[in-house]
């Protein structure tokens, strides 16, 4: 999740259109091309009807309120979409504290925007739980509170984007000439799921190799969530 990946940092269509070929007597009347396009945007509608149909409304709907209360800053209701399993980890309210303290502390703030959706995975049942692969990116703005020299500063700043760009890659971190602020653009995966934990569509982050992400799902899910690309 957008906040939930932040705690984290803080811690270290196809569209296709079938080949017409044309006879070797002659090009096709006109009618004749009005009638394949018209076939054409009814395969493609009917194409996408079908897709949308499937979607799960439900996730959607959460998926759309959890981002909008990550993008207003809204801690404690963040925590409200949070996959309960978690909460077995680190208790509710400690999480809280933690993310209060990582985004406002005394040596920085940090503020998120441009928060969306970029990919949602079909749903699928396993362990007696409901699961979906979500995609999602954001920008986050990163605010020292110093009083370094602006040749301190620049020093400071070039170090971060180096450190910070081998992780999410040179062209994906900078500092933002508007406000002098470190940006870096995170796209990440996490987890949608409904279970004994979660009733409603919950959301968890997803990171390989993590013992956390191992405490919370199983090698099993894991696994078919990998297969989601």
């Amino acid at each position: 999740m957008v906040v939930y990946a932040t705690f984290y940092f803080k811690i270290n269509r196809y569209i296709f259109a079938p080949k017409i070929f044309y006879p070797l007597s002659g090009w096709p009347s006109l009618n004749d091309l009005i009638m394949k396009k018209i076939l054409l945007f009814l395969s493609l509608f009917f194409i996408q009807f079908s897709f949308s149909a499937q979607k799960d409304t439900t996730l959607e709907r959460r998926l759309a309120e959890f981002m909008q209360v990550n993008d207003l800053m809204h801690l404690d209701k963040v925590l409200d979409y949070t996959y309960g399993k978690l909460f077995t980890i680190v208790p509710r309210k400690q999480m809280l504290e933690v993310l209060q303290n990582t985004f406002d502390n005394e040596e920085m703030s940090i503020t998120l925007d441009s928060l969306r959706v970029d990919a949602i995975y079909p749903v699928f049942k396993l362990e007696n739980g409901s699961y979906a692969k979500v995609i999602y990116s954001f920008n986050m703005f990163m605010a020292f509170k110093d009083t370094m020299t602006t040749e301190e500063k620049k020093e400071r700043d070039d170090a971060m984007v180096a450190a910070l760009g081998a992780q999410y890659g040179e062209d994906k971190v900078s500092v933002d000439p508007a406000t002098g602020n470190l940006k870096i653009q995170i796209t990440s995966p996490m987890v949608a799921v409904k279970d004994q934990y979660a009733k409603e569509w919950s959301f968890a982050n997803l990171k390989e190799n993590d013992p956390l992400t191992d405490r919370l799902f199983s090698k099993e899910v894991q696994k078919k969530l990998a297969t989601y690309k």
